[in-house]
């Protein structure tokens, strides 16, 4: 997979179609906050899979019901390319599926 390594410019203006994900340095970031422990594990499993098919594994951290990520691209050399925003807009999409995500 060719990834399209993105300018800072790039960056502010693809992180406009993935709602409330910022750039933290070289990674972006957002934190997902579920109902309960089981819409967690139920996301990260649906992440798992999409990840799978991207071939692009995102950084998390799980903690109860909240699920922090922060990622870039290791392929191109910790950079953030156009892959990483697709994969936000759908880590979003698939949080979208749960009730009451924050």
């Amino acid at each position: 997979m060719a990834h399209k390594i993105l300018t800072d410019a790039e960056i502010e203006e693809a992180l406009k179609t993935a709602p409330g994900w910022k750039r933290e340095g070289e990674n972006i970031a957002k934190s997902f906050a579920f109902e309960t422990f089981r819409d967690a594990i139920a996301y990260i499993t649906l992440v798992g899979i999409e990840a799978e098919t991207m071939n692009h594994h995102p950084e998390f951290h799980n903690s109860y019901n909240v699920i922090a990520f922060a990622f870039c691209t290791h392929d191109v050399g910790r950079k953030i390319t156009d892959t990483d925003i697709k994969l936000a807009q759908r880590l979003n999409e698939m949080a979208a599926r749960f009730p009451n995500v924050k």
